[in-house]
């Protein structure tokens, strides 16, 4: 389906520019002619679905093109990030594992020989080009498997099809109200995640432009005047704001959607006087894309999000039942014209969908005009002497009044084997005693023992996810990797 759309508006726009890559450009008709090239590149050597095929270049542009041409002919693309990204995977008839060549990963081709599976250096340099514009082609057979948040410990595989890709696509054009002179900037979302992919290939739905980043400093992308949507991780928002004055002008013109978690108060001051005023929060997941598009226009639309009027969401009791207004139940989403489950995992998949719905383990309350505030998640509550704790609120009300980056709530035993709070906080300056007494004493006033750990930075995933575990193995670690360590008590 993205195979075809872009071979359609070659045709009809040839000259259009579809994508930006770290400042160069292609047409639609360059774009199509390099999945053309590829395509048949594949086919004379072979490799025709079904079966796998592992994309392993770090060149956005490289990926698009090798993963529509190799779908295009039955097979299933996956993208990894690193060696170890490969290992993880556990997938049957992986058929090859790609590269262009002369780019070289680390470990990589041990593992492959390890694992005996073929590692294909791509190039298309000296493949024939097509004698005109590629036509559209008949609807891809192939998918590609997206990876869901690494902040449980490890990867789940989620198989977005072309149907999936059509139903996604469909809904994020009409809640963003792309069009064909819009850009959209993905900054350096990896291909294996939702933005990275599903963002990623919007434009082309419509005729647009997708404007693309890497290995370059975050900001550069905001030096295109003409972008018209972006899409960014509140961890990614720091360092563009920590650029120079001068480094990017604003664009009065553009939307932002910030996903992957909340902002602060001061990120959200500080992006509209830099970036735009037009900021948004975007609430949704790898498994059913979108769910809530909030403009934040006051200082409650950063905590209270508008549902979209054509996803079912639902807040319920652990039963399943719908809770009354003003209490907190678990979030589900329907996942009509979505997926049902996790490629390969069906206990993983028991617990998240179920009856129709997906449990993406938030939990919210909603208020009578209809819009969420979500709670923390499920999975996460922590349970200290009989009290339980929801970290997600806790840790934004710490961000607000400490005015840091981040903050990561844990539970612990202690050598007595009893369960105490730790908190890590995200800080590159030191911060006093009594300044984090009255914080934690405001955020935490039922807790009077907090053992606090502030670090440089806490460890995240590609969206900008804290990772809880990690945070736990870096505060046990002990004193090294820490700026100080210190425990309060509070009377």
């Amino acid at each position: 389906m993205i195979t075809e759309s872009i071979f359609a508006w070659a045709q009809k726009t040839p000259e259009k520019t579809a994508v930006i890559y770290n400042e160069r450009s292609w047409s639609y008709r360059s774009f199509a002619e390099h999945i053309a090239i590829a395509r048949g590149y594949f086919l004379r050597q072979g490799y025709a679905g079904p079966g796998y095929a592992v994309l392993a270049t770090y060149n956005r542009m490289d990926f698009w093109s090798l993963s529509l041409a190799l779908r295009s002919l039955g097979l299933t693309t996956i993208a990894v990030g690193s060696a170890a990204m490969l290992s993880e995977l556990k997938l049957p008839d992986i058929r090859c594992v790609v590269i262009r060549k002369g780019e070289v990963w680390p470990d990589l081709a041990n593992l492959c020989k390890a694992r005996g599976l073929v590692l294909l250096s791509v190039s298309l340099e000296d493949e024939p080009s097509p004698d005109a514009v590629p036509r559209p082609t008949a609807h891809e057979p192939g998918g590609h498997i997206l990876l869901t948040s690494g902040t449980t410990g490890r990867f789940k595989m989620l198989l977005s099809t072309p149907a999936i890709d059509a139903a996604f696509l469909r809904w994020r054009t009409e809640v963003t109200g792309m069009k064909q002179d819009s850009v959209l900037s993905v900054f350096s979302f990896e291909p294996w995640t939702a933005a990275g992919y599903r963002a990623a290939a919007n434009p082309w739905m419509v005729g647009g432009t997708t404007l693309m980043e890497h290995g370059r400093e975050p900001y550069r992308a905001l030096l295109n005047r003409g972008i018209t949507h972006g899409i960014i991780v509140p961890a990614l928002l720091d360092p563009i704001l920590a650029a120079p004055a001068n480094a990017y002008p604003r664009n009065d013109a553009m939307q932002l959607a910030v996903t992957g978690g909340a902002m602060t108060r001061r990120q959200i001051e500080l992006a509209k006087a830099r970036i735009t005023p037009r900021l948004f929060a975007l609430l949704g997941s790898t498994e059913i894309s979108s769910f809530a598009y909030t403009p934040l226009e006051t200082e409650e639309d950063q905590r209270w999000h508008r549902l979209l009027p054509h996803r079912v969401v639902e807040i319920v009791s652990e039963t399943g039942h719908p809770v009354p207004v003003g209490e907190i139940g678990r979030v589900r989403v329907s996942t009509k014209d979505g997926p049902t489950g996790y490629l390969g995992d069906e206990a993983t998949t028991k617990i998240h969908f179920k009856d129709g719905y997906f449990y993406p383990g938030d939990l919210a309350i909603a208020r009578s005009d209809g819009r969420i505030a979500l709670q923390g998640r499920s999975t996460d509550v922590i349970n200290v002497r009989g009290r339980k704790i929801l970290p997600g609120p806790v840790e934004s009300r710490l961000c607000e009044a400490l005015e840091v980056s981040g903050a990561c709530l844990i539970s612990m035993q202690n050598e007595s084997g009893e369960e105490e709070l730790h908190v890590a906080i995200e800080t590159s300056t030191p911060i006093g005693a009594e300044r984090l007494r009255v914080a934690l004493t405001e955020a935490l006033k039922a807790y009077p023992r907090t053992h606090v750990a502030c670090v440089p930075s806490l460890p995240r995933n590609q969206m900008g996810k804290v990772m809880r575990q990690a945070v736990r193995d870096q505060i046990t670690a002990g004193p090294s990797p820490l700026t100080s360590r210190i425990t309060l008590r509070r009377h």
